[in-house]
């Protein structure tokens, strides 16, 4: 199963060495005058997304000049720019209120040790959309809380789920609108894609975090059973994926050799950030129209609807 479905994995962290922190992208859209995005009961203001666009902006080598990826206009470098210092300032909501339901935490002496082996959070900080404070109580918090989130449910997930691959993305996301509507639809299209190829669908797959954690850190670990799902399993593949959930767990039989003692953190820290999706959709998170719309598959902002990095619908009940 994880030679077929190979994860759409991008991740950072701090841990071991200097590791640059840099993007992830989402948002959805609050009326709420002056915020930049509403978690839950938490307003996120737009001068806070401002401010720390300008000091970055300030700390360039260059006075302040963005030069975008590839030719890009400065402006649209900048809207990504600022997409994604709100896109981390959603992700460090979200953490602060798993870690708390969840139970877990990290000490001051264990972040103040592992900041000054990696190099300290002045150096740390350099090139990203940080100042050392911020860096230190933000981000590089988060990461060692998602790290602890992620160790909890390392090997505790399983999912079972009918899948197909699609001829491209529309095609995808139609078909998940079809199957949200008529489940029974699922085993037409498996059927259909297993002709072209017969490694190209599977019907009551079930794959867990344990066999395949990179696996665990993409949309199809996230959402509930008896949700429609499209989404590129990987950057590389490019091709998307339809899987219906037929159920999801959080307490499968942890495995006996104590797998993920050996998870790099990088992978700890992707699967406790896919662990904050089900929270996110909890909260139904805002985000002024100006940043884009939070992306659950990303857990980021994404410039707008068509841009999302997947799609994601709930299976429609039968009428009584």
């Amino acid at each position: 199963m994880s030679t077929v479905l190979r994860p759409r994995y991008r991740r950072f962290t701090l841990l071991g060495v200097a590791a640059a922190l840099l993007l992830a992208g989402c948002g959805s859209g609050p009326s709420q005058a002056g915020a930049a995005a509403i978690v839950g009961d938490t307003v996120i203001p737009l001068n806070l997304v401002q401010d720390r666009l300008a000091g970055y902006l300030d700390r360039q080598p260059e006075g302040g000049q963005v030069q975008g990826e590839g030719g890009a206009a400065p402006q649209a470098k900048l809207d990504k720019t600022a997409r994604d210092i709100l896109t981390f300032k959603i992700q460090h909501e979200l953490t602060l209120r798993a870690a708390e339901r969840e139970d877990v935490s990290v000490s001051e002496d264990t972040l103040s040790q592992l900041l000054e082996q990696a190099g300290g959070a002045q150096q740390l900080s350099e090139g990203t959309f940080f100042d050392a404070d911020t860096f230190r109580n933000e981000r590089a918090r988060d990461q060692l809380l998602q790290v602890e989130i992620g160790r909890k449910y390392a090997d505790k997930l399983s999912v079972t789920f009918d899948y197909f691959y699609a001829n491209n993305t529309q095609d995808a996301i139609d078909k998940a609108k079809q199957i949200a509507r008529d489940p029974a639809k699922m085993e037409q299209f498996v059927r259909e894609a297993k002709q072209k190829d017969s490694q190209a669908g599977e019907t009551n797959a079930k794959v867990s975090s344990a066999e395949s954690p990179q696996l665990a850190t993409t949309l199809l670990f996230g959402v509930p059973a008896n949700t429609v799902i499209a989404f590129p399993p990987s950057p590389e593949q490019g091709n998307w994926i339809v899987a219906h959930i037929k159920e999801r767990s959080t307490t499968a039989k942890p495995s006996a050799d104590g797998g993920s003692q050996e998870l790099t953190p990088d992978v700890l820290a992707g699967i406790g950030l896919r662990m904050l999706q089900p929270l996110s959709d909890e909260l139904k998170i805002k985000v002024n129209p100006r940043y884009g719309v939070w992306d659950t598959s990303a857990m980021g902002l994404a410039p707008s609807e068509g841009e999302k990095a997947g799609f994601q619908v709930a299976v429609q009940q039968p009428k009584p």
